[in-house]
């Protein structure tokens, strides 16, 4: 049993969010100039700070944390779809298996809330920073002003808070879809205990 269509939405609206920050460092990865940094300035902080797999993805066009942000994207996706529960046919093997249920909720609780935490905190950030509530944030390099800064920060708390917020809340108990302690989904376990009571009380 899927999530409601409402909270499929909310999830979709959210992990959006990744699209503008992930844009960005796309834009640098494959050498191009965006909100004041030149791609080769960036390419050569990864060559200089990146380790060896950053560096290798860097060198195909390919940012090392964009594609983790859009691990947790399908994370976020398959807590929110019946494909997140039972193990879909291009599993092969594993096919038409339900899915354990710490599998996908142990990185969810974890990682999400941190992520979703993080992001929100970016996003508090901005504001205050604007409103000279807080000290506006220094450029480090390769960022040439404050303000192209704050630019990427606000990305970066959309995508943080947009692809670990959904994460955490992990088959919530609203979202139709929470588990019991047996590891069922909600649907097919009040199913299961119906038919085993001879019919389901109202």
């Amino acid at each position: 049993m899927a999530a409601s269509l409402r909270v499929r939405w909310a999830v979709y609206l959210l992990v959006c969010g990744l699209v503008p920050w992930a844009g960005v460092k796309t834009v640098w990865t494959l050498g191009g100039d965006a909100l004041g940094v030149n791609g080769e300035d960036w390419l050569r902080g990864v060559e200089s700070d990146g380790d060896a797999v950053y560096q290798a993805l860097a060198a195909v066009g390919i940012d090392l944390t964009v594609l983790a942000a859009l691990l947790g994207v399908f994370l976020a996706l398959g807590l929110v779809h019946r494909w997140g529960m039972v193990f879909p046919r291009w599993t092969l093997f594993l096919a038409g298996r339900r899915v354990p249920a710490f599998l996908p909720l142990a990185p969810a609780w974890g990682v999400g809330l941190c992520l979703g935490v993080y992001g929100v905190v970016l996003l508090v950030l901005v504001p205050l920073s604007l409103v000279g509530v807080i000290v506006r944030f220094a450029p480090p390099a390769p960022f040439t002003s404050s303000g192209d800064v704050t630019w990427m920060i606000l990305f970066g708390g959309l995508a943080f808070g947009g692809s670990g917020v959904p994460s955490s809340w992990g088959r919530g108990p609203t979202d139709g879809v929470c588990l019991r302690r047996s590891g069922q989904p909600r649907g097919l376990a009040d199913a299961s205990s119906g038919e085993g009571g001879g019919g389901g009380r109202p």
